[in-house]
C-alpha cells in the first residue's frame, strides 16, 4: 500500500530534521501588523451587501453548530481513556464523526483570510486542523509495521511543542496533530494491544498512546474554537469594504469546490487509490463527510422564510452568464451524484459509472464558480 510504505520510510527520518515553527501567528495579529490596503476609491458594490451579511450569518450558524457538535469530543475521549471499554470507544468514535462532519460544513468559512497578509497563518491553521491525504503510520502502529509512528518514538517527549515541530516536518502528508491523529488513535480497536496496561514492556507505548490522544484532542478543539471565533463580533469580515468581502466569498466558494472536493477526492486516480483520496481513511463513512463539504454552499441558497436567498438575488441582479438557476441546478446535480455513491466513498472500480457522474457534476460546479469569480 502506498501510505504504508511511505510511512515506514519517513519514520526512520522524522526526528533527524530541523525544527519547524510552533503555533502560527494568528490572523488577528497578522491584521494588526499588516493594515488593509487603501481601497477608499473603490466603488461600493451595493448589490453585494445583502449576500455579505448572509455569508456572515451562515458562518455564525455553522460555527455554532460545530461548537455544539465538537464540545462533547473532549469528554467522550476522557471517558474512554478513564475506563477502556468497547462501548465508550464506540461512543467517542461517533462523536468524532459528528464533529468532523460539522467541521466539513464549516470549512467553507475557513478558506480565505480577511487580509491577504494573513493567508499564510490561516493556511497553517487549516493544516493543523485537517491534513488529507495523510499517512496513518506516521501517527501510530500499522498491522504491517507494529512499531511505527510517533507513539513509538519513545525518545521524544509527547509535548505540544514537540508535536507542532513534527507536524508535516518531513512530508505534507505526515500530520502530528488534528483530525487525522485523533482518528488514527481512536480507531486502534484491540484494547489488550493498544489501550490496557499489563505491567509488561509494552506499557510505555500504551501510556504514550493515552497521552497523545488526550493532547491531540484538546489541541484540535482549541483550533476549531479559534476558527469559529474568527467570525464572531463586528470585526474581521463585517468591517471590510464590499469589494474585499466579494473576493473572500467567491474565492472561498471556488476553493471549497475545486480544491477541497474536486482536486482532493474526485480525481481520475481515486478509484485506483481510494484510500489516498478518502476524506476519513481510517474511520470510514466517506460519503457523509463529502456531503458535509457541499452543505455550506447549499446553505447559501437556503432562506429561512422560503423567500429568495441573498445569493440567488445577487446572481439574478448581476445579470451575468451564471444565474441562480444555472448554479442552483448544478448544485442539485452534484448533490444527486454524491448521494448515488456508496456510503464509504471513494471505493473501487465497481462503482466507476457512478463515480464518473460525480466527477462530471463537480467539474461543472467548479467551472461555474470559477466563471463567476473571473467575471468580478
Amino acid at each position: 500500500m502506498r501510505h504504508v510504505i511511505r510511512a515506514h520510510t519517513l519514520l526512520a527520518l522524522v526526528l533527524l530534521g530541523c525544527s519547524s515553527p510552533n503555533e502560527p501567528t494568528s490572523e488577528t495579529d497578522q491584521l494588526a501588523q499588516s493594515p488593509l490596503p487603501d481601497i477608499k476609491t473603490a466603488k461600493p458594490d451595493v448589490q453585494f451587501a445583502s449576500l455579505a451579511r448572509a455569508f456572515q450569518d451562515r458562518a455564525d450558524i455553522a460555527g455554532t453548530a460545530m461548537q455544539a457538535a465538537c464540545q462533547p469530543l473532549g469528554s467522550a475521549v476522557t471517558a474512554f481513556l478513564d475506563s477502556v471499554e468497547t462501548g465508550l470507544q464506540s461512543e467517542a468514535q461517533a462523536v468524532w464523526h459528528d464533529c468532523y462532519e460539522h467541521w466539513q460544513a464549516f470549512s467553507l468559512f475557513h478558506q480565505v483570510a480577511f487580509n491577504p497578509a494573513a493567508q499564510e497563518a490561516l493556511d497553517r491553521s487549516r493544516r493543523l486542523i485537517n491534513v488529507r491525504p495523510f499517512l496513518p503510520g506516521y501517527v501510530d502502529a500499522l498491522p504491517e509495521y507494529p512499531y511505527s509512528g510517533l507513539v513509538h518514538e519513545t525518545g521524544m517527549d509527547l509535548t505540544l511543542d514537540n508535536l507542532l515541530e513534527q507536524h508535516q516536518l518531513m512530508d505534507l502528508e505526515s500530520p502530528a496533530l488534528g483530525f487525522p491523529v485523533v482518528e488514527t488513535l481512536l480507531w486502534q480497536s484491540d484494547p489488550d494491544t493498544y489501550w490496557l496496561t499489563s505491567g509488561g514492556d509494552g506499557d510505555l507505548t500504551i501510556t504514550r498512546r493515552h497521552q497523545y490522544l488526550s493532547l491531540a484532542t484538546d489541541h484540535l478543539l482549541q483550533q476549531l474554537e479559534q476558527a469559529r471565533l474568527r467570525w464572531a463580533g463586528q470585526v474581521g469580515f463585517t468591517g471590510l469594504p464590499e469589494p474585499a468581502q466579494r473576493r473572500i466569498v467567491l474565492t472561498s466558494l471556488e476553493h471549497q469546490v475545486r480544491d477541497d472536493l474536486l482536486a482532493l477526492t474526485f480525481t481520475d486516480d481515486a478509484l485506483q487509490e481510494p484510500d489516498w483520496h478518502h476524506p476519513s481513511l481510517v474511520a470510514g463513512q466517506g460519503k457523509r463527510h463529502l456531503q458535509a463539504r457541499l452543505a455550506g454552499l447549499e446553505a447559501l441558497f437556503a432562506s429561512p422564510d422560503d423567500s429568495i436567498s441573498a445569493f440567488s438575488s445577487w446572481l439574478d441582479r448581476l445579470g451575468g452568464a451564471v444565474t441562480s438557476e444555472t448554479l442552483g441546478n448544478q448544485i442539485v446535480s452534484a448533490r444527486e451524484a454524491l448521494n448515488a455513491l456508496p456510503d464509504n466513498t471513494p471505493t473501487t472500480e465497481s462503482d466507476a459509472e457512478a463515480w464518473q457522474a460525480a466527477v462530471v457534476a463537480f467539474t461543472g460546479l467548479a467551472d461555474l464558480i470559477s466563471q463567476l469569480r473571473a467575471a468580478q
